[in-house]
């Protein structure tokens, strides 16, 4: 005991404020605790997913620029195929009324159909805007094959309005601008649309219903559900863990009321702070368990050391205070700065849960250490017996087992680690950044299986656009449309593109109906693209689609690009693909600017990947220096390193070697290994140093043995909820979060290999390191 107090001559009576003063924190405690938990109803989420863009980016701007010259291109896409296919007459009858219904909802701007659509045509020697479909004796039909042809050449739209097999319609709805990012609106949108198609349409139809709004819808729907399952099984599992551990169900109770506690002021600050339940945020409830668990397994194990020599359990509890409050306070510290690196983030939503977590775990650990001892002063059964229990089971065989092994082999698990983590970084370069947000989503999600079965059925529904602006104008003049002609060309030789949507292939349509030739080109009558303009700006209907595609004044082309957006192509070698295509064929004509919500996304994720490779240097950095702070000692600092080098790797190799993309989420991978790594390394080699100085006279492996065998356990237990948390990822539906889930696993597998078995073999193999520990160590005590 008078060796232990020597270490902590400053720390003691303050420390021991703790344990003295436990009743009065309990109470103060409990008043916060009670006067947050009323305060979080009023926690506000954030149904829109308007907080994972930045919207001060230069992106942006140039995307809002776009949207007010062109309007939003955000449509809801509603399919019915019917047993008879698109031409049956009850099929066209059901489309003409579901049309009027969505028209008539006062949700909904602009509907677009076959059934309500006018093209320049040239029926019975008159020429004008007339409806697509015909009508013969009040029956409604198809057009004939080669004019429906001809149709969907001239209008690109309209492949999403009838199938090529003729088997399916469409029906393009466009939600108010004030309802678009409403989950409510949308989710009432689609019932109500189910229930209109199931009413008008012949039994054994096959409704569709995708767009934006339901991706959004599913991603928040499934991150919620993710958060809260993750949770919950980190939870249950440091429950069955800890009740394994600990032999005692009173523990264990107490355990996840201290748990529960952490999660309500977390909840409590979030609502404070005005910082939204997202997507992001609701994962950080599955680490605050972790983290919180962690220190009352190293407390309980820590009481009963000392408990066995002073029989005492106040004087127990201020000695396991003093000793773990550092060694806790340094690896929350680190946890939490490998989290806060994430606020270097210009994207709100990563931004708020690097903020979340850095202040929850700082407080979860603080209110960890204060209330452990307010329950365990309680507690009659922790006494010696119960301390026989816990040291003394499966555990303890096996760890003992592990030790030994190391004591034999240790120059061969060195080599192994070296040889190993050498592999693990090689893999490094092949790893491939995917900044698609639909590919988050499972291929088992009802979205995803609705856009894959459209999308086989019509057209792919992806699309980029191409803002080109010009001098006023510039877009009523031939030699201008002359270069789209070129541009739709060249885009359309790229594999990734589908099809090139613009409004030149409707000015050559009717220019060839009007002029009676087919093969009529545009281009040899200077006076025809204005003439052509003029005319199709005659009719309400021609006027609607000419905005879609050319501002007022000419000087603004819209050209939208369907990608097939094949899961081996990354969206960003598309996106570059056709910028660089675009810049090129328009060079001294016009600026080009690749926009649209799939290139924001992808543009600001790709920012984002950047940000998190400098937050995890950062990281890394800060994270060291706390490393160096604890152990008092620069060598000892960077030696805690050492076992965490292939925890690091682990990443970049199980991305590298198993195809894992770097995205919005595994990009965070990295720097979360670097925080929870060393968590562990600083819990063996704190106790290493302090054998060292409380006995200078002891053998290496003896030392280095009871360092062991006092927290071995601890970072056993720690490591396997951990693991386990991580793997309860792999219950989300999202597939970064599961890859992030395997590669969380990964890595702390290989880390609690470092601190098991790689950190003792290295010292046992090298007397350099030996004697460098021993010299820092008798520095920092003198």
């Amino acid at each position: 005991m008078k060796q232990v107090d020597k270490l902590n001559p400053v720390n003691k009576n303050r420390l021991d404020l703790i344990v003295d003063g436990r009743n009065i924190f309990a109470v103060v405690i409990l008043i916060v605790t009670i006067w947050l938990a009323f305060s979080i109803p009023g926690l506000k989420r954030d149904p829109t997913l308007r907080s994972g863009l930045d919207m001060t980016s230069e992106e942006f701007h140039k995307y809002e620029e776009f949207v007010r010259n062109f309007g939003d291109e955000e449509f809801i896409l509603v399919t019915i195929r019917g047993p008879k296919g698109a031409d049956d007459a009850r099929m066209l009858q059901a489309l003409q009324k579901i049309t009027k219904a969505f028209k008539a909802d006062p949700k909904v701007t602009e509907v677009l159909s076959l059934s309500e659509l006018r093209l320049f045509q040239k029926k019975n020697g008159l020429f004008g805007a007339m409806p697509v479909l015909d009508e013969v004796n009040g029956v409604l039909r198809l057009p004939q094959p080669d004019d429906l042809l001809a149709m969907k050449k001239a209008l690109p739209t309209m492949d999403m309005l009838v199938s090529d097999d003729g088997q399916a319609l469409g029906i393009l709805v466009k939600m108010a601008e004030k309802w678009k990012y409403d989950p409510e609106a949308a989710r009432e949108f689609k019932q109500q649309a189910l229930d209109l198609i199931s009413a008008n349409t012949p039994a054994g139809t096959d409704v569709r219903i995708i767009g934006a709004a339901y991706i959004r819808l599913a991603i928040i729907r499934y991150n919620i559900q993710t958060g809260i399952i993750f949770g919950a099984l980190c939870l249950l599992i440091g429950t069955v863990v800890s009740a394994y551990i600990f032999k005692s169900a009173a523990i264990t109770i107490i355990t996840n009321i201290i748990l529960a506690t952490c999660v309500v002021w977390v909840l409590g600050l979030m609502t404070l702070l005005r910082i939204p339940l997202n997507s992001t945020t609701a994962l950080s409830f599955g680490f605050i368990p972790i983290i919180t668990v962690e220190i009352v397994i190293h407390m309980v194990v820590r009481y009963h050391q000392f408990f066995s020599e002073s029989h005492d359990k106040i004087i127990a509890l201020k000695q396991a205070v003093r000793w773990l409050t550092r060694p806790f306070l340094i690896c929350s510290s680190t946890t939490a700065v490998g989290f806060g690196s994430l606020m270097i983030s210009s994207i709100p939503m990563v931004h708020q849960v690097g903020f979340i977590m850095f202040f929850g775990v700082l407080l979860s650990c603080v209110l960890a250490i204060v209330l452990t001892p307010v329950f365990f002063a309680q507690l009659k059964m922790l006494d010696h017996a119960h301390a026989a229990a816990i040291g003394h089971d499966g555990m303890s065989v096996f760890l003992d087992g592990v030790f030994a092994s190391i004591r034999r082999n240790h120059n061969r698990y060195v080599l192994f680690g070296i040889a190993i983590t050498t592999l693990l970084f090689a893999g490094a370069p092949f790893i491939k950044s995917d900044t698609q947000i639909l590919r988050m989503l499972s291929d088992r999600t009802q979205e995803i299986r609705d856009i894959q079965q459209v999308e086989k059925t019509f057209t792919p529904v992806n699309n980029l656009e191409l803002f080109i602006q010009a001098r006023p104008n510039a877009f009523k003049t031939a030699d201008a449309w002359r270069k789209i002609t070129q541009l739709g060309t060249e885009l359309r030789s790229i594999h990734e593109v589908a099809a090139v949507e613009s409004f030149l292939p409707l000015l050559e349509y009717i220019f060839a109906i009007s002029s009676d030739k087919k093969d009529a080109d545009i281009f040899k009558d200077p006076g025809a693209v204005p003439q052509m303009l003029m005319l199709i700006t005659l009719s309400s209907e021609g006027e609607r689609i000419l905005r879609r595609h050319v501002n007022e004044d000419y000087s603004a082309l819209r050209v939208s690009i369907r990608i097939h957006n094949s899961p081996d192509v990354p969206i960003g070698t598309t996106i570059a693909q056709i910028r660089k295509t675009a810049t090129r064929v328009l060079d001294g004509t016009a600026t080009v600017t690749l926009t649209g919500e799939l290139s924001l996304v992808a543009d600001q994720t790709s920012e984002l990947i950047r940000d998190q490779i400098k937050s995890m240097v950062i990281a890394a950095v800060l994270i060291s220096i706390l490393m160096m702070i604890q152990m008092e000692s620069v060598i000892l600092g960077l030696i805690c390193l050492l076992p965490n080098i292939p925890a690091v790797g682990t990443v970049f190799g199980m991305m590298g070697w198993f195809g894992i993309s770097l995205d919005s989420v595994t990009v965070f991978a990295a720097t979360v290994a670097i925080g929870l790594a060393v968590d562990n390394t600083i819990h063996f080699l704190t106790q290493l140093k302090r054998e060292i100085l409380l006995n200078p006279n002891m053998q290496v492996e003896e030392y280095v043995g009871k360092a062991y065998r006092l927290t071995a356990r601890q970072i056993l237990s720690w490591s396997v909820i951990t693991l386990m948390g991580f793997l309860a990822l792999s219950v989300s539906p999202f597939r970064p979060v599961v890859f992030f889930g395997v590669l969380g696993c990964s890595s702390i597998t290989v880390g609690l290999l470092g601190d098991l078995i790689f950190m003792q073999s290295l010292i046992l193999s090298s007397a350099t390191v030996r004697k460098t520990i021993n010299a820092a160590c008798r520095r920092t005590a003198a």
